[in-house]
């Protein structure tokens, strides 16, 4: 581990990168670190505030963080009409900061750094100028020596490395006396050839471009994009370097520059340079060597593009060459094993599993379908024949399956948090609106292709069938291989990944008000309609001052993808609304980290697993048991013993609710009733259509094709109807409290064609499933046991003489 034991690293030491803060990095003393850190923001151009500090009893710092200066939000306390000299709002809700943390040792180890602003940075000729900066007391003049010092010594570096020619730091004044450098206020035709100039200009200049923020309407249309110079931004190993082997050891590149090229989408269509920021805090590299870099490679190939087009057969040779690199992937299966399938990835993976991960992640699935004869397991490999992804499921989870896959959860909040693993999970809600889960993957490569992989396996292991909704994270490469894989299955954002996603994005703001966090809640959860979302939003966009926060707008126009208020229509189980998910971080999250064995995290997952199942075993106990409400209403006593008891608190708040409603008869059309119903102490109007003939009811608050139980408002139509009694349609199968007591025939299509080999593996994967049934519920019991074990020998006697007969009859070509 690195100890500074002093804070003088002036510009002149940016080659060495020692005045970059980094993980890991110690100081003899908090005040070391605060101002190693302000001597970096003088570098790179920003201001530092001490913010928050933690003591002991003995008035020792345990750990404190400072800021930028623009962090957080201000403003006058005041009404604004009622102040003589209003304050200006200078910030911007930065998120850059630095955390130190006490040690063992007494030292300061700084414990988290995030480099990244969300703001302009000043030029260094002007830093000193900043309220941490001006206790240095340097004039302009040294300040432009100090300039003029790093660039003599960059100049000397280049020709030292063999430039041949000079390094220029450019000013927005140079710039604008050359056509080839871009211009505030230049327009482009679209984004792509915006990007295609500036890479001609970085080339010429000597540097990388990388294509940064992108920020796009709802339709898809680009309304502002920014460019940036290859060296923008920091990385770095997340662990102590002497953790890391020293072949993987990754070198940091990056040096924090801000050079940049904004365009913004204007009002004739076509894309404006609306930001340019020339100048770099890095030396570039010469003319020479500008192909080399990444972003000017593609122009590179281009030049030699014809030649592999008229050496016809060099390129039908390389592809031959590419073709028997490839490995077969047809595996024949002749037995009747559980199946173990296995795919390949056709490239190289992304990350890579830790020492000893492989051999126990195949130990546990072996020792598994040993215990559990319909566990089932399948592995991706790469092009090196190296386990890439792998997923697995037992045979509790495919029978849960059955009963509650219609709306699934897929989790990969674990992936992206880097808790250690790139763990991903499966899960919905069963009828008493606990979690259960239904498979988990570890994904070592995250590319469309994996993603593809993963959900034809996990089609495949819940015998074939799709899930009618799916939610999760936002994730380019998760859509496209939804879009593939699964046409019938209606996609849609998790909301509770998104509540997740805005405490990291809006950090600051959840930390600086106590009632932002309940507020933005509102939004994403309680809002009925569009209309209303809209309404809250606005309102809570005005009194946090979040108007232009960038995060907050791209997330407005995509709501259709997400907002509970907008997708009213689409049956998701609540699981928007649960808990459980939060639970279930917790549990898992802690077994995920570097420091803990595989294997640990294995006994802990399967621990998880039990202790869900027999809360579901005791809920299920709880219902079966319970007696039938005793009260006046007989629509309550008909849910009492139809919802499990868990929906039926649901139903019953409704019922209650509806008590308070004011129904109006606003016609009829056709044979259809409409009534206008609203809630006592509210201005909105729900819309209830009833039609008597067939019992058919629909609310315009749609909560029944939402949660799957009926409003308020329906219930108050039918009070005032004199139907005492809800149809029996609006109670849901897997609301029920005999959810799990369906029909195996009804589960199980069969297979019939008995020629056909394919068909006899369904049949006889379509009996596994069937027989799990039986024995997860005979297990239960020792009478349960017995009676199964009785009837074994004679069905497998029926079976053999089944055989025998078909044996004997004439067989034809």
């Amino acid at each position: 581990m690195e100890e500074f034991t002093g804070s003088n690293h002036s510009v002149g030491d940016a080659d060495d990168g020692h005045w970059v803060p980094k993980v890991d990095m110690e100081f003899k003393t908090d005040d070391e670190a605060y101002q190693f850190y302000n001597n970096y923001a003088k570098v790179v151009g920003f201001s530092v505030r001490k913010a928050w500090i933690n003591r002991r009893a003995s008035g020792v710092v345990i750990s404190r963080t400072y800021v930028c200066h623009k962090e957080g939000y201000q403003g006058n306390r005041r009404d604004e009409s009622e102040v003589k000299k209003p304050r200006q709002n200078e910030r911007t809700g930065c998120l850059a900061h630095l955390t130190i943390k006490i040690t063992d040792s007494g030292t300061y180890r700084i414990s988290e750094i995030h480099p990244m602003h969300n703001h302009e940075l000043v030029a260094p000729i002007k830093a000193h100028m900043l309220k941490s900066h001006r206790a240095a007391k340097r004039s302009r003049a040294a300040v432009a020596g100090m300039m003029a010092s790093q660039k003599a010594k960059i100049e000397y570096l280049v020709r030292q490395a063999g430039g041949y020619r000079q390094v220029t730091f450019f000013s927005v004044e140079d710039a604008a006396d050359k056509s080839w450098a871009p211009k505030v206020d230049m327009e482009f035709e679209d984004d792509e050839k915006a990007y295609q100039f500036y890479n001609e200009y970085a080339r010429k200049i000597g540097f990388d471009v990388r294509k940064a923020w992108i920020n796009r309407k709802a339709s898809g249309v680009i309304i502002s994009r920014t460019y940036v110079c290859y060296k923008e931004g920091f990385h770095g190993n997340k662990k102590n370097e002497s953790q890391v082997q020293q072949h993987r050891l990754r070198t940091s590149e990056r040096t924090g520059c801000h050079a940049r090229m904004t365009i913004k989408l204007a009002k004739n269509g076509r894309y404006r340079v609306s930001e340019f920021q020339p100048i770099h805090n890095h030396d570039f590299v010469t003319a020479r060597t500008a192909h080399t870099l990444k972003s000017h490679r593609a122009t590179t190939r281009a030049r030699y593009s014809e030649v592999d087009f008229v050496d016809d057969t060099r390129v039908e040779q390389k592809a031959k060459d590419e073709y028997s690199r490839e490995p077969a992937v047809a595996i024949e299966h002749d037995n009747l094993l559980p199946f173990h399938g296995k795919s390949y990835l056709h490239a190289k993976r992304k990350g890579a599993p830790k020492l000893g991960d492989i051999g126990a992640m195949l130990q546990h699935m072996q020792q598994r379908q040993v215990d559990d004869p319909a566990f089932y397991y399948a592995i991706q490999l790469d092009r090196e024949d190296q386990i890439t992804n792998i997923f697995w499921r037992d045979g509790r989870s495919a029978i849960d399956y059955l009963y509650f896959g219609d709306v699934v959860c897929f989790d990969t909040s674990y992936k992206l948090n880097n808790y250690g693993r790139p763990l991903a999970v499966f899960y919905g809600v069963n009828h008493h609106k606990q979690l259960v889960v239904f498979g988990a993957t570890l994904m070592y490569d995250d590319t469309d292709y994996s993603f593809k992989w993963l959900f034809d396996t996990f089609k495949n292991a819940m015998n074939g069938k799709a899930p009618d909704v799916i939610l999760t994270d936002e994730n380019v490469a998760i859509s496209n291989a939804l879009n593939l894989v699964w046409h019938g299955t209606r996609h849609r954002l998790c909301v509770w990944h998104v509540y997740q996603n805005a405490k990291k994005y809006l950090a600051q703001v959840f930390q600086g008000s106590r009632t932002f966090a309940s507020d933005f809640r509102k939004c994403l959860f309680d809002c009925e309609d569009d209309e209303e979302f809209i309404a809250e939003w606005i309102k809570m966009l005005e009194k946090y001052d979040l108007k232009e926060n960038i995060w907050l707008k791209k997330l407005f126009d995509d709501r259709d993808n997400w907002s509970v208020a907008c997708g009213r229509e689409m049956f998701c189980a609540d699981i928007s609304g649960t808990q459980c998910t939060e639970s279930l971080n917790l549990m898992l999250k802690e077994h995920l980290r570097p420091e803990h064995d595989l294997m640990q995290f294995f006994e802990h997952y399967e621990v998880m697993l039990h202790e869900r199942r027999y809360a579901e075993s005791v809920a299920d106990h709880h219902a079966t048991e319970s007696n039938s409400l005793v009260a006046s209403s007989r629509m309550l006593r008909q849910a009492a013993n139809v919802y499990s008891p868990s929906l039926f608190d649901m139903f019953q708040k409704e019922f209650e609710m509806s008590f308070d409603c004011l129904v109006f008869n606003s016609g009829m059309t056709d044979t259809t009733y409409e009534y206008k119903v609203t809630s006592e102490g509210s201005l909105k109007v729900h819309l209830v259509r009833f039609k008597p003939l067939d019992g058919m009811l629909v609310c315009s608050c749609k909560k029944f094709e939402f949660v799957g139980i009926q409003c308020r408002h329906v219930l108050k139509v039918l009070d005032v109807s004199n139907i005492k009694e809800l149809p029996a349609r609006y109670f849901l199968k897997r609301w029920r409290k005999d959810a799990k007591v369906v029909s195996l025939r009804d589960m199980h299509r069969l297979a019939i064609d008995n020629e056909l080999k394919s068909a006899r593996v369904k049949r006889f994967s379509s009996l596994c499933q069937i027989f799990s049934i039986i024995a997860s519920k005979a297990a239960e019991t020792i009478e349960g046991y017995k009676y199964i074990e009785s009837q074994s020998d004679q069905l497998l006697a029926n079976a053999y003489q089944n055989l025998q007969t078909r044996l004997e009859e004439p067989q034809f070509a």
